[in-house]
């Protein structure tokens, strides 16, 4: 390799690594907004339907993420289950697998992301997405109710709270495990529910 050569290709990668850092750099800020947007509007809607009257729908706290750095997860409660928001560490494309209705262009972007859970078991999967991408714009989807707004500040995030919650609410369902997975131990352990969580489209049925 000549001299020119080797120099235009270590430009080059310090061009793409300064980029990628900056990206990254301004992703954990627009992450860290949005998250914080997100969590104090579920507080503020949650505390309205207490104080509306509203029965089963219980309070809310905020998670300390182990990684710290400041770093914090949401958790609310609906009757005896809970949902639970982590923003996630790092930052990278969306998964088409997902198959998410974001223009294609954006498949290729870094983004930050936000998992949503339906359980507090470590081993359990995500069932809810957002996606916060460097241009302010952010999309979420999951289990059929896809939203998403041009930009962040044009985002009522109260109302956006209160479409989440009307919405787990009205859609998840809870059904017993089949006879071979009910287990005479998860029957007496009064800190396991025998019964699982579905979301609409999937195979278990529910009221």
């Amino acid at each position: 390799m000549e001299a020119n050569e080797r120099q235009r290709l270590l430009s080059a990668l310090d061009k793409l690594m300064n980029q990628r850092s900056q990206d990254r750099a301004l992703l954990s800020e627009l992450l860290k907004e949005f998250s914080e947007r997100l969590f104090t509007a579920l507080e503020r809607v949650l505390s309205e339907i207490a104080t509306s009257g509203v029965k089963g729908i219980g309070k809310a706290r905020r998670l300390v993420h182990p990684a710290g750095g400041g770093r914090e997860g949401f958790q609310m409660f609906i009757e005896d289950w809970s949902i639970i928001f982590v923003p996630l560490l790092g930052f990278a494309r969306p998964n088409t697998d997902d198959e998410a209705r974001i223009p294609p262009v954006q498949f290729k972007e870094l983004c930050g992301r936000i998992a949503v859970f339906l359980t507090d078991d470590p081993e359990g999967d995500a069932f809810y997405d957002f996606l916060v991408f460097n241009d302010r714009s952010w999309f979420a989807w999951g289990y059929g109710w896809p939203k998403q707004q041009a930009d962040i500040d044009d985002t009522d995030f109260e109302a956006l709270a209160l479409e989440l919650i009307h919405s787990f609410v009205k859609d998840i369902f809870v059904t017993w495990h089949p006879r071979e997975s009910t287990f005479l131990k998860t029957a007496l352990d009064t800190k396991q529910r025998p019964y699982t969580f579905g979301l609409p489209g999937e195979e278990r049925q529910g009221g």
